[in-house]
């Protein structure tokens, strides 16, 4: 099941025994385990009826699963970094994972056995298979954009703030998916705009936070209006956080192929949705890119692709120092296309 249908099975009451949390959203993931605590645990018994199991052994989490729980219906068993389920091979993988998986069925009902994966799992596993099965795998995934617009107004109720749609994307724009990040950045909209209902996409653009990708598109900007200073002062931003000059150049060289294939299915009558489907992006990327290839050809923008991948191309074989492609690179997109 996805994340959404665990958190309704705990609104309605029901606990499985065995549960399989996976997947990339670590955010959620950690609300689901805090909500399953709340409903299984007695208030102030917490520490007696949960046991957190770091790489155990299968007789381990056996013999844990077995233990009564301490005046309570029941005891948590937390098996995080089990080797089992992720890639490589565990010490003894073939025993202790039949062992596990034939324990499984006979769980005690009194038990709440978790497995917590902390991210994706090696679904190859004979392990990962068996719980699989089971009906209590959920999978905590990266929320789309309408979950993720959800997501944020509920995390500002608390605030008595919100956010409409426009707003949202900008932050998710700006500030990237990371639901950890993103609360962060909402706390902050929100102390920003004390005394306002409403947080506007001017107010993430104040004071948000610019993940790499988004500051590379304001780069782009930038010198694509022949910008010099403007750029060159980014690309200061970018190097004083710690991004290497390579990966800026990554950053760029992708910016500019997704420019060209939009220009190229622009041409072509394709749709905002198709293009963003093409590209891999949301809508909202989309339009964002429209603005910054409007008035240029594929043609223009070809060009300035085959410039980012001389310029890589230069480092790799050693023909150019980093930092010095790098600038030079810049200087040529800043002259203006003929």
């Amino acid at each position: 099941m996805d994340q959404w249908a665990f958190f309704d099975e705990i609104k309605a009451g029901t606990v499985r025994n065995v549960y399989l949390f996976h997947g990339p959203e670590a955010f959620i993931r950690r609300s689901a385990m805090a909500a399953l605590e709340k409903k299984i645990l007695m208030p102030g018994l917490e520490s007696m009826n949960r046991t957190v199991l770091a790489a155990p052994t299968a007789q381990q989490i056996m013999e844990s699963c077995e233990t009564l729980p301490m005046m309570s219906d029941y005891r948590l068993i937390v098996v995080t970094d089990c080797a089992l389920l992720g890639a490589g091979k565990a010490k003894d993988e073939a025993q202790e994972s039949t062992m596990l998986c034939e324990y499984l069925p006979n769980v005690p009902p009194s038990t709440c056995l978790l497995f917590d994966a902390g991210g994706p799992v090696d679904k190859r596993k004979k392990l990962t298979q068996a719980l699989m099965k089971m009906p209590g795998a959920v999978s905590f995934d990266v929320l789309d954009d309408a979950h993720l617009y959800k997501w944020m107004n509920q995390q500002l109720r608390p605030y008595a703030r919100s956010m409409s749609r426009e707003a949202c994307e900008t932050l998710a724009f700006t500030s990237g998916r990371d639901l950890t990040l993103l609360s962060g950045e909402l706390a902050k909209l929100a102390a920003y705009t004390e005394g306002r209902a409403v947080i506007t996409p001017q107010d993430v653009e104040a004071i948000a936070t610019r993940t790499a990708e988004s500051t590379v598109f304001v780069m782009v900007d930038a010198l694509s209006a022949g910008k010099a200073e403007a750029a060159f002062s980014l690309l200061d931003v970018l190097l004083g956080a710690g991004e290497q000059r390579i990966g800026i150049l990554a950053m760029i060289t992708r910016h500019y192929r997704q420019m060209a294939y939009l220009c190229a299915m622009r041409d072509e009558r394709a749709q905002g949705g198709q293009i963003a489907k093409a590209l891999g992006v949301a809508p909202f990327v989309v339009n964002r890119l429209q603005q910054q290839a409007r008035g240029r050809t594929f043609a223009q923008m070809e060009r300035s692709l085959a410039l980012c991948v001389q310029t890589d191309y230069d480092i790799k074989r050693g023909a150019v120092r980093e930092d010095a492609a790098l600038e030079r690179l810049m200087l040529l997109l800043l002259k203006k296309d003929e």
